[in-house]
């Protein structure tokens, strides 16, 4: 039976976040904290917290609020990164899978991370390993060379928009760059904040980041060697 605090389920209180999501246009973060304010608790955290003391929690979230734990104490950054791979991967789900036939693999896509428009960038550098960045919270409207002409046009090609980064503020909250491996094994380099880039964080971006949930990685690990 599925554990209620004052009979309300946490599928209850998500499929209320839902329908608020839909109809106010705002994050999925921002819709859970409203539905469970409308329902008596003071924040989606406050009803998770009265969840868990209801009764004994499962193995298996138990050891999914570890990973979460474990995740935000190394590097938030590190959780964009995989949260862009696994929106890469719904799009093509051999993206991890190396094709010598194949080379120069780059591209880019525009996507929605944690309820805020970004973009996922990548190109292959060498041994099928690939460069991955994320442009989080991104306004191509207001990047002051999204309408330019030539090599002065945003092209998406690099991992930091071309823009001077004075001009970053205006239209970017963060940018990250971190590298994946493919022949020895599916992974993002690195541990932690180790070996993870990052270009520019906006004031109060951190903030918002460590806020945000745990991303589980679809067919690749986290972590793991770096190679120089």
């Amino acid at each position: 039976m599925e554990k209620k605090v004052h009979g309300h389920t946490a599928d209850y209180i998500k499929r209320i976040a839902k329908s608020i999501k839909k109809n106010q246009n705002i994050s999925h973060h921002e819709a859970l904290e409203l539905a469970s304010k409308q329902n008596g608790f003071h924040g989606w955290k406050h009803f998770q917290n009265l969840l868990n003391k209801s009764g004994v929690a499962t193995i298996v979230n138990l050891r999914t609020e570890i990973k979460q734990e474990i995740l935000k104490s190394k590097n938030p950054y590190r959780n964009l990164l995989v949260a862009g791979l696994n929106e890469i991967l719904k799009q093509n789900k051999d993206f991890l899978q190396i094709d010598k036939n194949k080379n120069d693999d780059e591209g880019h896509i525009f996507v929605e991370l944690f309820g805020y428009p970004s973009v996922v960038i990548w190109r292959e550098i060498s041994y099928g390993e690939i460069s991955l960045a994320i442009w989080w919270k991104y306004d191509h409207a207001k990047h002051p060379q999204a309408n330019l002409t030539g090599n002065a046009r945003e092209d998406f090609r690099s991992t930091s928009p071309l823009a001077n980064i004075a001009h970053y503020k205006k239209f970017v909250g963060v940018v990250v760059h971190g590298w994946v491996e493919r022949e020895t094994g599916k992974y993002i380099q690195g541990s932690g904040g180790d070996y993870i880039t990052r270009e520019y964080s906006r004031r109060g971006e951190k903030a918002e980041l460590d806020k945000l949930p745990f991303v589980e990685p679809n067919g690749f690990k986290t972590e793991g060697i770096f190679f120089k």
